[in-house]
């Protein structure tokens, strides 16, 4: 008879966020929190065991805390994903849907073209990973005394993404005087895909502004002042869930503006004081995969 020198321990973890921090803990909330039942090494699931969360439930091996090795995810919809992972993202494995139709393909890493799948036992496979086109299309609104707008479109090529943006902003002073500008910008990002039970997405983006316009109408004098110099940039962030083609996209984009020359209407007199704005709104977005 022979007895192995290191006892793996096992146990319950539950994953969760404690003073802004994402960690492993012996206690939690088993309606919200990630559960692991299984092996576990230096406070973290180290093995093999099972990982439930309100997305479904993973059975099998997991390194450090990430799935790492082989093993089955059940999604609560019916899906599944059968094979080997690597840090948490697929590296050999196969998707089905709830009836169990094979509908994604990951082989070494790369997930493989719809084309590329059918035959996958017969032919073989090249190491060229396709390339991921992305659509988005983003929107935020704030309402009140200050009405502001922002629409924007992009494309995402693989990690990059190149769109614009059109900003319109409204308000009304104490006296009643009237401040309405707008402005375009040129938005650059770098999108991060990730892969841990879901599809996550993580983006980063500056805006350049290139053009605009604006006015200024006083209350008590009816005059207006109007300019199309104007200046500034924007700071965005966005996360994203996929399922499927479909992107759902949550975020914050900062702006700040700065507008002067600003001539009467009727004189051609300046007015002499710039106006800028600076703020941050919540945006929501679309996104499409081709």
């Amino acid at each position: 008879m022979t007895l192995p020198l290191v006892a793996q321990e096992s146990g319950i973890l539950y994953f969760k966020q404690v003073n802004g921090k994402f960690g492993w803990f012996k206690n939690g909330n088993d309606k919200n929190d990630w559960i692991y039942v299984g092996e576990i090494k230096k406070g973290k699931p180290n093995g093999t065991g099972v990982l439930s969360s309100t997305f479904g439930r993973y059975t099998g091996e997991i390194k450090n805390g990430i799935l790492h090795g082989r093993g089955i995810y059940r999604y609560k919809s019916g899906r599944k994903r059968v094979g080997e992972f690597r840090k948490g993202r697929p590296w050999n494995v196969t998707n089905f849907d709830k009836n169990g139709k094979k509908e994604a393909v990951w082989v070494k890493g790369i997930k493989l073209k719809k084309e590329e799948m059918m035959p996958l036992e017969e032919k073989e496979h090249t190491e060229i990973k396709p390339l991921k086109i992305v659509f988005r299309v983003i929107l935020g609104n704030t309402s009140g005394e200050t009405i502001t707008s922002n629409s924007s479109s992009s494309l995402i090529l693989e990690n990059y993404g190149f769109g614009f943006n059109q900003m319109s902003y409204k308000k009304t002073s104490l006296k009643n005087n009237v401040y309405e500008m707008q402005n375009s910008s040129l938005d650059l990002s770098y999108t991060l895909y990730m892969t841990y039970l879901v599809d996550w997405s993580a983006t980063v983006g500056y805006g350049y502004v290139y053009e605009g316009k604006g006015s200024i109408t006083s209350a008590s004098s009816s005059i207006k002042y109007e300019t199309e110099s104007v200046s500034g940039f924007g700071l965005f962030g966005l996360l994203g869930i996929e399922w499927k083609s479909l992107e759902g996209l949550i975020g914050v984009r900062y702006y700040s503006t700065y507008y002067t020359n600003f001539i009467n209407t009727n004189t051609s007199d300046p007015l002499g004081k710039p106006y800028s704005i600076s703020s941050a709104q919540l945006i929501l977005g679309l996104g499409y995969n081709f």
